[in-house]
């Protein structure tokens, strides 16, 4: 985990996410932060509103003021931090959303740590859609979090799957979750009456998915609920769980991962973090 982008936009959901980012890399020493900054690529109409003469935002004046402004924050923001781990900062012009993708995908990076909030949260609506988004397309695993959270208190981590034809990719990330944050896990299989199985089958599955890739401190339950998302956030609450774990899978014939759409709903709405992982190729 050599590289930890944390989406940083000064509000306190960001401010959350950089706390968790750096309690992580003071545990994984290699690892490095990198704050990313967005700053809106503004109109045509708005620049001449501005009274600005050039259209191009990295040589206007008015741009050029916000992004020195924003350097210095950033810099205070990182000066202030009380850790030792390495800390860097970018700043990109644009669409929030396109130039946290573009970054993602081109930067080698290992962790998107994002803050988010509730949906009745105005404030911080955009910060959330974006946060859906990421958790929707990115190809590195993806946390979201809202609240102020101290890894070590992180001791039970719920592992929601349908337990069929499991990708080595993603056992690796279980135990890599599981390693990290030195948690038990809770395995669990969602049942909802659009898809309900048998729960002899499914204990046989989990117990074969358990055994077959070593996976120790760990249980294994079946929850009833309504449908998917709702009932892995409630399996979360009855077990107070610290954290959340998904992997995710959108292509045709892939039903036994959860689809993008659940994902986003369990990151928007879980109270502790959720941690996804794609596995599309």
């Amino acid at each position: 985990m050599k590289k930890i982008l944390v989406p940083f936009d000064f509000t306190f959901p960001s401010e959350n996410a950089l706390d968790f980012a750096t309690q992580l890399a003071d545990r994984h020493s290699s690892s490095e932060i990198v704050l990313f900054h967005v700053i809106e690529h503004p109109s045509e109409s708005r620049l001449k509103t501005m009274g600005a003469t050039n259209m191009d935002p990295l040589k206007n004046i008015f741009m050029t003021k916000i992004i020195q402004q924003t350097e210095l924050k950033l810099k205070t923001v990182i000066t202030n931090i009380m850790s030792k781990v390495s800390v860097k900062f970018k700043i990109s012009i644009g669409n929030p959303y396109v130039s946290l993708a573009t970054e993602v995908a081109s930067q080698d990076v290992n962790l998107v740590i994002m803050g988010t909030s509730d949906l009745d949260d105005i404030e911080n609506l955009f910060l959330s859609s974006n946060a859906e988004k990421v958790v929707r397309n990115a190809q590195c695993p993806v946390i979201t979090i809202k609240n102020k959270t101290r890894i070590e208190k992180i001791k039970n981590i719920v592992f929601a799957s349908n337990f069929e034809k499991v990708k080595p990719r993603l056992v690796e990330r279980v135990n890599f979750v599981q390693n990290l944050f030195k948690a038990k896990l809770r395995i669990v299989k969602i049942n909802t009456p659009a898809n309900f199985t048998n729960t002899r089958d499914d204990i046989k599955k989990m117990s074969e998915f358990v055994e077959s890739n070593i996976i120790s401190n760990c249980t294994i339950d079946i929850h009833n609920f309504n449908n998917e998302e709702d009932g892995i956030i409630d399996y979360a609450n009855f077990m107070e769980a610290d954290m959340i774990m998904l992997g995710t899978n959108q292509r045709k014939g892939m039903s036994h991962f959860f689809n993008r759409s659940v994902a986003e709903d369990v990151a928007n709405n879980s109270k502790c973090p959720v941690i996804t992982v794609q596995l599309d190729e």
